[in-house]
């Protein structure tokens, strides 16, 4: 497990110079062959149609770096879903060294090169005369690299409290980094990060990473143009709320077509002083800019080269109001999944007045950001209810194909009426909701994303 922060301490680096290190952070990675999805929901859910030609098939082996919680990389760490095909978040202050312990369980050689960061030859990950002990790991073999965040690792004078950098394979770079081996590394300067080295003056942070895969030797089919290995608007999790302070760190990779332009509607970001709602970066750059998240709602987030954009490089984030604090009515005892042919739902009065109707409107998670209502989606009680007592409610459930596609189901009353006359209606669409996912791990949503269609699941 990760060694926590500790006192500065003085040591002798291979680099031949004594450097104080502020903390040793400790990392296990390793490269695996997996299967990926670059749409989930297989739609376009930009304008929730089906994706059509030329991507049919959505599908494709690819190759990650997976965190584990200690060296016997048996438990993988959590991650957040927006960073999607990427590698976990390497984090270092100024000062501090990163120990990496590898393990390729690949079926080819593979390593770890660092961008940014301090290393000496055997550390540095990449395949050329003269070579280094951290190059070229053979598939089941494992290394220890150790890397050192030095001010030059840092933020510049002008620059955010933090600034990013890549990390990714050098053994064959080009197909590996096509494979999805890569991620990023964040440097947080020196007295300006949190026991965890994240930025203490950001209260949100994401990574996005621009790059056209190639998986049919350049043909249309397999030409996936995504935001973090996702393409029309299929990457999850770009929640943020309203007053947040959001720092975007943006990269680029590939080749000669990597040319992008990240774009936010709704809202402008600042770079290095300047104010900018489009950031220019080349193949192989990093970018790092800050907004103030203060016009709610779901915005698109793109590449606003066109052909990029017309061919899938194209997001949704939002920027959503807390939840309230009081809400008529809470929702447990759901039973959905063990029993598909009957659902049912248990309410409880938390009004602290007696109901004598309320109406629930149920939702779908087809993938994590395809939300569909099906039809008869509305729930009804049966009887009044005290404060504070509960009721079953029960549902014909949805059809079995349906049912084992469904990764969660989103609940939110949508009307109560009061025994003493008065009414509660929401303010806004999803008001009050609660989701539950058939993944009890499942990543906490803290709101919802543009609903797609209704669908005929009864």
């Amino acid at each position: 497990m990760r060694i926590p922060r500790a006192a500065a301490i003085c040591l002798l680096l291979p680099l031949s110079i004594t450097t104080c290190l502020a903390a040793t952070r400790h990392y296990y990675i390793a490269a695996e062959d997996v299967t990926w999805n670059y749409a989930p929901s297989g739609m376009n859910l930009m304008n929730a149609v089906p994706i059509r030609q030329p991507w049919l098939k959505l599908q494709w082996p690819k190759t990650r770096f997976i965190e584990y919680t200690d060296d016997s990389f048996s438990v993988k760490k959590p991650q957040p879903d927006w960073l999607g095909i990427l590698g976990p978040v390497i984090r270092a202050e100024v000062g501090d060294e990163i120990v990496v312990e590898f393990l390729n369980r690949s079926r080819l050689a593979h390593d770890m090169h660092p961008h940014g960061l301090r290393y000496d030859k055997d550390n540095e990950g990449s395949v050329y005369l003269p070579f280094g002990k951290g190059d070229r790991i053979a598939p089941g073999r494992r290394y220890t690299y150790h890397w050192f965040a030095n001010a030059a690792s840092g933020p510049g004078p002008r620059q955010a409290s933090s600034i990013v950098w890549w990390y990714h394979s050098h053994v064959e770079a080009a197909m590996e980094i096509n494979a999805g081996l890569m991620g990023p590394i964040i440097v947080t300067a020196k007295g300006k990060a949190k026991p965890d080295g994240s930025p203490k003056d950001v209260d949100r942070e994401f990574v996005a990473s621009f790059m056209i895969f190639n998986e049919m030797g350049s043909q249309p089919a397999g030409q996936f143009y995504s935001i973090n290995g996702y393409i029309f608007g299929n990457l999850p999790g770009l929640y943020m709320k309203e007053g947040d302070k959001v720092r975007w760190y943006l990269l680029a990779l590939g080749n000669e077509t990597d040319l992008h332009t990240p774009h936010w509607h709704g809202e402008t970001v600042t770079d290095e002083g300047r104010h900018a709602d489009v950031i220019e970066l080349l193949p192989g750059s990093m970018k790092t800019v800050d907004m103030i998240a203060d016009n709610p709602g779901s915005w698109m987030f793109h590449c606003h080269v066109a052909d990029h954009m017309e061919s899938g490089m194209m997001a949704i984030y939002t920027i959503y109001k807390p939840q309230p604090s009081k809400c008529p009515a809470t929702l447990a005892g759901i039973e959905f999944w063990s029993h598909p042919e009957k659902n049912t739902l248990t309410v409880t009065n938390a009004s602290g007045k007696p109901i004598t109707n309320l109406v629930i409107t149920s939702e779908m998670f087809m993938a994590p950001q395809d939300l569909r209502r099906p039809y008869g989606a509305t729930w009804h009680t049966t009887k009044p209810i005290l404060p504070g007592r509960e009721q079953v409610l029960e549902k014909p459930g949805v059809r079995t194909e349906d049912a084992a596609r469904v990764l969660g189901w989103v609940f939110f009353p949508s009307l109560v009426k009061y025994q003493d006359g008065s009414a509660w209606t929401p303010q806004s669409n999803g008001e009050c909701f609660q989701i539950f996912w058939r993944d009890a791990q499942h990543p906490h949503v803290p709101a919802l994303p543009p609903l797609q269609f209704e669908i005929n699941a009864d």
